[in-house]
């Protein structure tokens, strides 16, 4: 497993069928896009991931891994 979370943002707000197709990851629409985050990802979960949303069609605008480990000086 990853230690943090993978963050997709794609362009779009999703409606209720993306919804669907993604309910085991977190949405949040942001403006114009929609922020998917999925925690515990390990890379072959996140190629599914990925493969799930070229399939649907939606334009990925950035892709990036949050650590789980808080950033120097601030705990």
């Amino acid at each position: 497993m990853t230690d943090g979370t993978y963050v997709i943002t794609v362009r779009g707000v999703a409606g209720p069928w993306v919804r669907a197709a993604f309910d085991d990851v977190v949405l949040k629409a942001v403006g114009d896009t929609t922020v998917l985050r999925r925690a515990g990802t390990d890379q072959a979960a996140l190629h599914g991931l990925l493969q799930r949303i070229y399939n649907l069609g939606l334009d990925v605008l950035d892709v990036h891994l949050e650590s789980a480990e808080p950033a120097p000086g601030t705990q």
